[in-house]
């Protein structure tokens, strides 16, 4: 119990820290890093900073890849608005006795814009993402995760780098109750030419509950609050899964903005299916309706497909 105690207090005084740096440093850049990946997190509003056993946890917060059972790989398509499309990549190997081990890449673009300048072309826009991911558990029921990522933009002919940390922790109290705590996106500014902005570090606090969980049915729920810490704006993600064998999943979630930008609904569908005795196939899809504080309104298509093995 002490050690308990003891991880506790340095992890709230590291966040009391964090904070005290990052507050009031005005607004962010490389919005990409906010950008949800993964179909099943997604469906659920973004409430998975407490879900675990799954290669999805490593977006959201590393901590949750901890107890990866097999080596899996997952590709994510996400058809957006206005031409943006996604492209994300990550793989995870558990590791006996060492924790588990994860590469991620994402490459963002949209169509190029025209500045209507007499003699002057196009400009390409491209984010692009490299990241290596390790979590472990220290004892029952704690584990800890952290993803190191570069992070690459391009804007017509200049170009802008950072790297960034993202710090997570989840505590399973039982076999109903996980709590998570994450920091994300933690590290360099991003620099255009002469101008400096910081990275959008993310304060993220969540739990998930299982409702029920017999026979051929799991029922769970998830509620996540995060925090963008230059704009001091809170968004609430509420989230529920229900299993039917493990095969078939239906999700729901709401996402809500306190201040600014999106809010709005999310509904998700994802199926198991096993080739041969080993090998396991995932795919999840989610529908994220996007409606903006003007009132405009969007759709994006999350498509992501996994193997087991």
């Amino acid at each position: 119990m002490s050690k308990n105690i003891l991880l506790v207090l340095i992890c709230l005084s590291m966040l009391g820290m964090t904070l005290e740096v990052l507050a009031g440093s005005g607004l962010s850049a490389a919005q990409v890093l906010l950008q949800q990946n993964g179909a099943r997190p997604a469906g659920r509003g973004g409430a998975f900073a407490a879900a675990s056993q799954d290669i999805y946890a490593i977006h959201v917060n590393p901590a949750g890849a901890h107890d990866i059972e097999k080596m899996e790989i997952m590709l994510m398509h996400v058809a957006g608005f206005e031409g943006l499309s996604t492209e994300y990549l990550v793989g995870a190997v558990p590791l006996p006795d060492l924790g588990t081990v994860g590469l991620q890449f994402l490459y963002r673009s949209q169509p190029a814009i025209d500045n209507n300048v007499p003699g002057e072309s196009a400009v390409n826009v491209k984010d692009m993402i490299y990241g290596l991911t390790f979590a472990r558990s220290l004892m029952a029921g704690f584990s800890i995760g952290v993803n190191v990522k570069l992070l690459v933009l391009q804007l017509g002919p200049v170009d802008a780098s950072a790297f960034s940390l993202d710090l997570g922790t989840q505590y399973k109290l039982n076999d109903q109750f996980t709590f998570g705590l994450t920091m994300r996106n933690l590290g360099t500014p991003i620099m255009f030419r002469s101008e400096e902005d910081p990275l959008p570090a993310t304060l993220v606090v969540g739990a998930n509950y299982v409702v029920y969980n017999k026979a051929q049915h799991k029922l769970v729920t998830a509620l996540d609050m995060d925090y963008l810490i230059p704009e001091e704006n809170t968004t609430l993600h509420v989230g529920v899964e229900y299993w039917f064998q493990r095969l078939l999943a239906l999700r729901a979630g709401y996402v809500y903005s306190a201040r600014k930008s999106v809010r709005g609904p999310a509904v998700g569908v994802g199926f198991r299916f096993q080739a041969g005795d080993k090998v396991d196939l995932v795919l999840d899809y989610t529908l994220l309706p996007q409606f903006w504080e003007d009132e405009d309104f969007e759709i994006e298509n999350l498509f992501t497909f996994s193997v087991k093995f």
